[in-house]
């Protein structure tokens, strides 16, 4: 568009050539020392990518806004980048199509290590004649926004401009902006891609822009690279020419570099993409090779039928053998999409690139989706749960490409409408093409526990969180917003429906493609589609912290039950001022008469702080259970009677495997927070001993570790016992299973063996030792010959570390540096490395310790190794925590500019700590430290550490009586003892209850 004539008389004025003085100098000359940045959860979580921020303090933290004025605003971005891969230089230029909405004499955009050389503005029809141009001394830039700001000599007014930039930076030295990752070439000799990582706010860190997801524009992208590489990005390639180049999107600002022999590069431009947010825009260059596929999933043609989409996945080409299941699975998943969303893929082309250094599990880039390798590498040597999560990981990172990358959200505090939304269907999808796995399952036992762990504490935030400043964006990318999120998705689309909340779906994207919306806009699309008033039912989730605890008790005789709701802490001792809100409850009610198939569950809705209501089947009922498959958000704590009569139905197996999740996890956490004394579960542990179903198992075992965790530092009688008890629980099912498949087992029998093994092994059974260890050697010394199975890997690995010679250590960490003569899929790989930190020997781990900070493990897995130390033996968490204090600076560089990797190590080092004594040594430790980059999660951390401790400290004397009781000869578990606890749990909460009424403080002790 031609500029307003206005602007014309401003052709000598239009820029100021003064010099003005920086507040921070120059950001690439800036030291980086003490700059952190933040990145899965996590987690694998699968969870995925946050991004960089420079540390401040939490005060500064808490002052700032960083979102840029309005002003000025782009359309299209024409980039031309040079990264030299050798000494990480990179040239490049951008030519910013701008509209300048209000009189300014300020063009301020995001820029963060990058050195402006060159400003040129002008009119936007590039024939008309430029306006003029200025050096950098015109240029000042703010470290802590992120921010350089053009100082204009005169004012301009409202008008379409071109903003030409001419700038250097460097290839980043950690997983963020633009950066460099080690792989082996074509001829096995290792080598360097490149890679960027732009989400949340790392677009700035190669290239000036506008980097807000609110801020959409189109791109126009060309890249000089080596003329061995394969370079992609979101859009195909237009075309390839040889040589550097001059920029051509910018004339008069010539970027040729001299670096390299023309000879030898090679310039890619690609297509001119649809309006975007700047953090889904994607490069990488590399040796690659691909697979190929068509998913019939494009825009629709003229007899009603989608058009084929090219699909590929590329990797190093000594992989591309890896990568058939993730293509095949990308080609399933991609249909399945297009026909739930009912809008075809927007973008002529899919890539999946499995990247070897990557700071989340997967990043979403529109059209170019990247993946660490281990969620593509999937053979028939990759074990069951990581082939599970490999697909869930592709179907989340692809439902972005519509839910996220079409509509974004339109500042980082709706987040979870990407993430939360991402992960229900990526769990949704999947079960729906391997129910035999029982995703919901897995999600009740793990993410939704995270979810409720997290949201139990007083420093958790609310799913819609204000976002206080630049490192505040990167904590958001929690257990909260991924799994917490999950679970209110999963919650509504129950109570809606599944096809009218995707109706309302379908809706919201086809109001809002290629824009922006809120959470609002959502509610309002599913209000339409339902006609129930969503908005209302989910303002509190979204808005408050925390979830309610259902109170039950219930009268069978008289088939009646009073419910009452409180907000559940999992210190025990929520305050009436902590305990204001009123949360719209669905209960899902069934009981024994009823059964649990959804047909017949009861779908009342509890919408006040008590509610009286009828028994489903009234009297003749023998158990009753509430948030029945487990999808409502809140726990559930059952009166007397009704405790017990559910440990009994779980022991005929009357109830499903969901619903024995969720009242187990209920019973732990209702322990851990002192609602209930520990003697109740362990009561309730041994009646379940003729139980089959592997959940029960896998939920007693993890409880008995933290349970080990907490006592083992502060009473050793207590820490014998409990590995006694796991041993005479865990061992004789181990044994009995064995090792191996046999022809009559059921699927049943091949779940409790994956659960009984780990378990007996961890608590030191002699024959599960034994035979680990036998197993090992005989695979360390003939890797061709199949001595277990692939999903035991791990716990032989681990088992022969810690109970094994000590040469195992060795062997081990030989697997890891020479895995290709085990022929050790990549997460096997993983696990001889994470076996390495199982050593109880005090030598081995420091040598891990130090092991780590070397280039021989990548930066993204330290943390996974930290958490394998901490937990693998309760001695073994002082070492780690005594070499962290002293190695901290060495962290932290080898970490680089990764702050939110250093919050996940600075979380798994000290989360399982149980004693007043470290958390308050912690505190004052990291007291003169900066935490900026992780002051949500030391915070929580902290808390926990409190809760175990009062956990200990409240239940000591109940769990010594138990076991002296259980130690007795003929001593058996009695069905009044299970009873008098619940009473007691129930006692407790009816006392929280009135003490909130009374305004008293609730203390349940």
């Amino acid at each position: 568009m031609a500029l307003s004539p206005d602007i014309s008389a401003l052709a000598d004025a239009a820029l100021s050539t003064e010099p003005v003085t920086a507040s921070s100098g120059n950001l690439a000359k800036q030291t980086t020392q003490n700059a952190y940045f933040d990145a899965d959860i996590i987690s694998d979580i699968d969870s995925e990518a946050s991004a960089t921020a420079s540390v401040v303090s939490g005060s500064v933290a808490e002052a700032i806004s960083d979102r840029l004025p309005t002003t000025v605003t782009p359309t299209h971005y024409d980039i031309y980048l040079h990264p030299d891969i050798d000494s990480g230089i990179v040239t490049g230029s951008v030519t910013i199509d701008a509209i300048i909405n209000e009189p300014t004499s300020v063009i301020t955009l995001h820029a963060k290590a990058i050195t402006i050389d060159k400003v040129m503005l002008r009119k936007s029809d590039r024939q008309e004649q430029q306006l003029c141009t200025t050096d950098a001394h015109a240029i000042e830039y703010t470290e802590h926004m992120e921010t350089a700001t053009i100082h204009l000599r005169a004012e301009l007014p409202p008008s379409n401009v071109q903003i030409v930039i001419d700038f250097t930076n460097r290839l980043s030295e950690s997983m963020y902006g633009m950066y460099r990752s080690k792989y082996k070439d074509r001829g096995g000799r290792w080598a360097s891609m490149i890679v960027t990582q732009f989400q949340a706010k790392c677009a700035r860190m190669a290239f000036p822009c506008w980097d807000e997801p609110a801020i959409k524009a189109e791109f126009s992208l060309a890249i000089t690279v080596p003329a061995s590489h394969t370079a992609l990005s979101n859009m195909p390639v237009q075309r390839t020419t040889p040589g550097t180049t001059a920029a051509k999107s910018t004339p008069g600002l010539s970027r040729e570099s001299n670096t390299c022999d023309k000879g030898t590069l090679k310039t890619v431009y690609f297509a001119r993409s649809p309006r975007m947010s700047t953090y889904l825009l994607a490069i990488v260059s590399g040796e690659l090779d691909f697979v190929e596929g068509v998913s019939m999933s494009g825009p629709l043609r003229a007899n009603g039928k989608h058009s084929p989409v090219a699909c590929r996945v590329y990797t190093a080409a000594a992989d591309v053998d890896k990568v058939q299941f993730s293509l095949d699975t990308t080609l399933r998943v991609l249909e399945r999409l297009v026909d739930m969303f009912g809008v075809a893929y927007p973008l002529p082309k899919l890539d999946l690139v499995a990247v070897p250094e990557l700071e989340a599990g997967g990043m979403e880039n529109w059209g170019l989706v990247l993946f660490r390798t281990v969620r593509l590498f999937i053979t028939k040597r990759t074990s069951l749960w990581i082939r599970q999560k490999a697909v869930y990981v592709i179907v989340h990172e692809l439902s972005h490409q519509w839910f996220g990358n079409l509509v974004t959200m339109a500042w980082w505090d709706d987040l979870w409408l990407n993430e939360g939304f991402a992960t229900w269907i990526g769990i949704h999808i999947t079960d729906q093409m391997y129910p035999e796995w029982k995703r919901w399952c897995h999600f009740a036992i793990e993410d939704r526990q995270a979810a409720l762990s997290a949201d139990s504490l007083r420093s958790s935030h609310a799913i819609q969180v204000a976002i206080k400043g630049t490192a505040d964006i990167d904590q958001v990318f929690d257990s909260i917003t991924y799994y917490k999120g999950c679970a209110l998705i999963r919650m509504l689309s129950a109570h809606l429906g599944i096809d009218a909340f995707m109706a309302g779906v379908r809706h919201y994207l086809a109001a809002h493609q290629y824009d922006t919306a809120t959470t609002q806009d959502l509610w309002l699309a599913l209000e339409s589609a339902s006609g129930e008033q969503v908005s209302a039912m989910m303002h509190s989730w979204t808005t408050q912290v925390g979830y309610p605890m259902i109170a039950v008790d219930i009268d069978f005789d008289a088939g009646f039950m009073l419910l009452r709701q409180n907000r559940y802490l999992h210190s025990g001792d929520c305050s009436p001022e902590e305990d204001c809100v009123v949360w719209w409850v669905p209960l899902a009610l069934a009981s024994s008469t009823t059964g649990t198939q959804p047909a017949n569950v009861k779908n009342k809705t509890m919408q006040s702080r008590e509610a009286r209501m009828p028994v489903p089947g009234g009297s003749a009922a023998a158990w009753v259970k509430l948030n029945c498959s487990n999808i409502g958000l809140y726990r559930v704590c059952y009166s007397p009677g009704a405790l017990v009569r559910l440990a009994a139905a779980i022991t005929r197996s009357e109830l499903g495997a969901v619903d024995v999740i969720g009242i187990l996890n209920d019973t732990v956490a209702l322990v851990v927070s002192g609602y209930m004394r520990t003697s109740v579960l362990l009561d309730m542990i041994d009646t379940f001993q003729a139980a089959s179903e592997h959940i029960v198992w896998q939920i007693i075992g993890s409880f008995l570790e933290r349970m080990y965790l907490t006592w083992a530092e502060q009473d050793e009688p207590a820490r014998l016992q409990i590995c006694e008890l796991s041993r005479s629980l865990f061992g004789p099912k181990a044994v009995s299973l064995g090792w191996i498949s046999r022809a009559g087992d059921g699927p049943l029998d091949a779940r409790l063996r994956a659960v009984s093994i780990p378990k007996a092994g961890w608590a030191g059974h002699p024959a599960v030792v034994e035979q680990a260890c036998c197993l090992f050697s005989e695979f360390y010394a003939q890797p061709k010959a199949k001595w277990f199975e692939h999903d035991f890997t791990s716990t032989v690995f681990e088992i022969a570390v810690r109970s094994g010679p000590p040469a195992n250590y060795r062997c081990v960490r030989d697997m890891y540096e020479h895995s290709e003569r085990w022929r050790l899929s990549e997460d096997h790989r993983m696990a001889a490395l994470c076996a390495m930190a199982c050593s109880t020997d005090k030598t081995q781990i420091l040598g891990t310790l130090e092991y780590v900070l070397t280039d021989s493990v990548l930066p993204q897995d330290m943390h996974i190794v930290f958490g394998c130390m901490a937990t693998s033996d309760h001695c073994s968490k002082h070492v780690l925590w005594r070499w962290f204090c002293q190695n901290y600076q060495r962290v932290v560089d080898r970490l680089g500019d990764c702050s939110t990797l250093l919050g996940h190590v600075v979380s798994t080092v000290i989360g399982d700590y149980a004693t007043e004594h470290m958390a308050a040594l912690i505190e004052r430790w990291f007291a003169d430290k900066p935490t900026a980059a992780f002051d949500r999660t030391l915070p929580q951390s902290l808390e926990f550490i409190r809760v175990r401790a009062a956990w200990y400290t409240r239940d000591q004397s109940d769990v010594r009586q138990w076991f002296e009781k259980r130690s007795r000869p003929g001593a058996m578990p009695w069905p009044g003892s299970l009873a008098e606890g619940a009473a007691a749990a129930m006692a407790t909460a009816m006392a929280m209850s009135k003490a909130s009424e009374a305004g008293e403080s609730s203390c349940c002790k």
